[in-house]
């Protein structure tokens, strides 16, 4: 410890009360690079052992609409929806059936 002046000027060690080895810095690398492997491994072995021949259902659909000139509509619609009812004017477009929340008061 040296003092100019008013400055105290202290060595690393004499600050910390001990010594800095860098035992931090090797954790984290080996750690760091051990999870690279592993997760690379992980990686490698599981493309090795899927079959290439499997495809995502959307890109089956996709070839499907594609090869048969299928509708472009991505929407599902009802085989039978010409037949539906809907509610004339002036009719309430709620279902009949289900309770009202508000009918009791809120409660």
């Amino acid at each position: 410890m040296r003092q100019d002046g008013d400055e105290i000027h202290v060595e690393v060690d004499e600050a910390r009360g001990a010594s800095t080895p860098n035992v931090v810095r090797w954790v984290l690398t080996f750690g760091l690079l051990g999870a690279i492997i592993l997760l690379t491994a992980i990686w490698v072995i599981g493309a090795w052992s899927s079959d290439q021949n499997t495809q995502s259902v959307d890109a089956q659909i996709r070839a499907e609409q594609k090869a048969g000139g299928g509708n472009a509509n991505d929407s599902i619609v009802s085989d039978k929806a010409d037949q539906m009812k809907a509610a004339k004017p002036g009719e309430s477009k709620e279902p009949l059936n289900m309770p009202n929340k508000n009918a009791n008061g809120g409660q």
